[in-house]
């Protein structure tokens, strides 16, 4: 998340019209602490399931956490300037984390450090596949062998330009918006270009980049969604939101996306359509309404899980869009949730520490 989007959020929701009549939910309940782990950082970064294990890292350490244990299975200073700003990622045994100084990568089962990578400018939000790490650093894509981070290529967009945001890879294509108002499909062998699509009119950056399927789902910091054919870049459909996009997520073929217009969307993948819509608050002060979303969007078992600004979870039914359960969390968190099951919910305290909580 870019510095000061809580408070950009915050100034635009103040200056949003009142909208349609809100029906209030069900009271929300308390959900219990089950156990909280100490992770080395007094800030976490979102988290990552790793199996049966999650990942965690901070400004300080990363640290690897067993539900059924008392303590991290392992805990290491990872060293990074400016600490660990992003979710890590892990694919085939290792674990990657970044600042925006510098990338590391770790043996998931033990800790052990592999390989680091120094900014030549700045890092962005890493990609991992099974055997290669992808990142933005500067104006340029690096790619990296993930077992030794051997440099593997470089591809430069446009100079003066910045790759925050993550790519994402689908088969033997890497797909990066690089903020020169261009989409590219590049060889993740050589990463020759296959194809751009130039939207420079539309959009700067195209954001939390998704394939489901045949189709790539990219969201700009504007208002639109883009549904676009991997193999040859046509755009296959738009959806406006109505205002920037905000905690976009995509699963089983279908977009998630929260507008600070105070709707939440669900858009099918293939079609663009809106399978359905759940509005959140009218901006009157209703007692019901939700608070601004910042976490991202989370998935699980036929469930949409979105946490909001006042540390209430909010549970709703992905095939109809119905809220199905809210629970106030028992403490202030940071902005991530990592559900587990119908029933058990991972959090970051804002002291640092990992939550485990029982939602009734």
């Amino acid at each position: 998340m870019i510095p000061g989007r809580r408070r950009c959020l915050a100034a635009l929701i103040l200056g949003l019209a009142a909208g349609p009549t809100f029906a209030q939910g069900s009271p929300g309940k308390t959900s219990g602490l089950l156990q909280r782990w100490p992770t080395g950082n007094a800030t976490l970064a979102p988290v990552t399931a790793a199996g049966k294990h999650i990942l965690c890292a901070g400004e300080q350490a990363i640290a690897l956490v067993d539900v059924a244990r008392r303590n991290p299975l392992w805990q290491r200073a990872h060293g990074l300037p400016e600490g660990a700003v992003f979710r890590p990622r892990v694919a085939n045994g290792v674990a990657v984390c970044a600042g925006q100084q510098a990338v590391g990568a770790w043996q998931l089962a033990t800790g052990k450090p592999l390989w680091r990578h120094d900014a030549r400018a700045q890092i962005g939000v890493p990609c991992v596949t099974p055997d290669r790490a992808f990142f933005g650093d500067g104006h340029e894509l690096v790619c990296l062998d993930l077992a030794s981070g051997k440099p593997r290529w470089r591809f430069a967009a446009i100079a003066d330009t910045q790759i925050s945001y993550a790519p994402t890879v689908s088969g033997d294509a890497v797909f990066v918006g690089p903020g020169d108002g261009r989409l590219y499909a590049l060889n993740t062998a050589n990463g020759s270009v296959r194809w751009t699509l130039d939207r420079m009119a539309e959009w700067q950056y195209l954001r939390q980049l998704h394939v489901d399927g045949n189709v790539l789902v990219g969201g700009s910091y504007k208002e639109i969604l883009y549904g676009i054919d991997c193999a040859s870049g046509k755009v296959l459909w738009t959806f406006n939101a109505g205002n920037f996009i905000n905690s976009h997520h995509v699963a089983n073929g279908v977009a998630y996306l929260w507008s600070p217009t105070g709707w939440l969307y669900a858009i099918d993948v293939q079609t663009g359509a809106v399978r359905w819509r759940h509005l959140t608050t009218d901006y009157r002060g209703g007692g019901g309404n939700w608070a601004s979303l910042m976490a991202e969007l989370v998935t699980r078992d036929n469930r949409l899980y979105a946490l909001d600004l006042d540390n209430v979870l909010h549970v709703l039914d992905t095939a109809s869009g119905k809220e199905i359960g809210r629970s106030e969390l028992p403490e202030a968190v940071r902005p991530f949730v990592l559900p587990l099951s119908a029933t058990q919910m991972v959090f970051g305290a804002e002291s640092g520490e990992l939550l485990l909580a029982s939602l009734d």
